[in-house]
């Protein structure tokens, strides 16, 4: 498990908006990112609120150096990934701010794959559990080409 300080989780949030503004900020996603943020900022006792955060311009290059570690390189792309998602299409433009942000932070586009991959596993598990085999079919095959 890698080590997020406030700092980090901050970043990552800023990261998630950046990544919803790029085609829209749609209401699943609003949801998410407000309400990940909120909870980090209650158990770190973060004084930024999150409109405050998500105020601040974003330049991932400026703040790469503190994503050091592998863990938390992939725990920002992991979480931008999930926020992209989030409204049911990856866009073309979500995927290429997602490399951006991998060029960025230093993480080879295998390893991005591999965390894609995870990614959407990861979504398909969550859904496993639906009755309508035909539907969850289609949704497998829709992860599996963005």
């Amino acid at each position: 498990m890698p080590t997020l300080e406030l700092s980090h989780l901050q970043t990552i949030v800023r990261a998630m908006h950046d990544i919803a503004v790029t085609d829209g900020v749609h209401d699943a996603e609003r949801v998410m990112l407000r309400s990940f943020y909120e909870n980090c900022q209650r158990e770190a006792s973060a004084l930024a609120s999150f409109d405050d955060l998500i105020a601040m311009p974003f330049d991932l290059a400026a703040v790469a150096g503190d994503f050091r570690q592998p863990g938390q390189q992939a725990a920002l792309l992991h979480s931008c990934l999930l926020l992209a998602h989030a409204d049911g299409n990856y866009s073309a433009g979500e995927r290429a701010k997602v490399q951006e942000f991998a060029a960025a932070l230093g993480v080879s586009a295998a390893e991005l794959g591999r965390i894609e991959e995870g990614v959407a596993d990861h979504l398909l598990q969550q859904i496993s559990r639906i009755s309508n085999m035909d539907a969850l079919q289609e949704v497998a095959k829709e992860l599996q080409q963005s």
